[in-house]
């Protein structure tokens, strides 16, 4: 079924699909949610994705992942030289975006997917987010800004605080999602301990 017929193009496919996953995860969405939402029958997905779900929640994971590569990249380039501005930034980009909940996708829905396909969407994921953020805390340290011992796992600590930022409502805390980042990078780079 060409695009043009099915009232329906690959794009807006991939971005339902991405909403639904990222919302409540792959095995908890059947490809009839994603053809509800899309006002088209099942079999119709089949048409760009013949091998199914799987398939469709590669090329979507992999798109969010190459989205957020370029919106990173492009991130830390806008910041300047900066360290602290660069994480800010970057901690504006990952809140900005729906979240990735790296916690469920690492226990649920990657062991539900080809473990070769698992493998790649890990490295994906590290390569797009994980990464640059690594870089950023390196840069930091052989610069002599800053004291971190272990960049790798710091990087992936910094995705989780800012990603668990998401889930606080407006009536636990009325600050804005992005003041909370300023607020979550402040506390986290000047430290909790009083300096006398």
């Amino acid at each position: 079924m060409p695009e043009e017929k099915s009232g329906y193009g690959l794009e807006r496919l991939l971005h339902v699909a991405e909403t639904l996953f990222m919302e409540r995860g792959y095995s908890a969405v059947k490809l009839r949610h994603i053809a509800q939402e899309l006002g088209i029958k099942e079999s119709s997905i089949y048409y760009h994705f013949p091998q199914g779900k799987e398939s469709l929640f590669i090329a979507v994971m992999n798109r969010n992942f190459a989205r957020h590569h370029a919106g990173i990249k492009q991130a830390i380039g806008d910041a300047g030289e900066d360290w602290v501005a660069q994480l800010r930034a970057v901690g504006h980009w990952l809140i900005s975006q729906p979240p990735i909940d790296v916690m469920r996708m690492s226990k649920s829905d990657l062991p539900s997917i080809d473990s070769v396909a698992s493998f790649e969407l890990e490295e994906g994921i590290y390569e797009a987010v994980n990464a640059p953020i690594r870089q950023i805390l390196e840069r930091a340290n052989l610069q002599g800004k800053a004291n971190i011992p272990d960049c790798d796992l710091v990087a992936g600590i910094f995705v989780g605080m800012v990603s668990s930022i998401d889930v606080i409502k407006g009536a636990w805390n009325p600050k804005s999602k992005m003041e909370m980042v300023d607020i979550l990078i402040d506390t986290w780079v000047n430290g909790l301990v009083l300096r006398r």
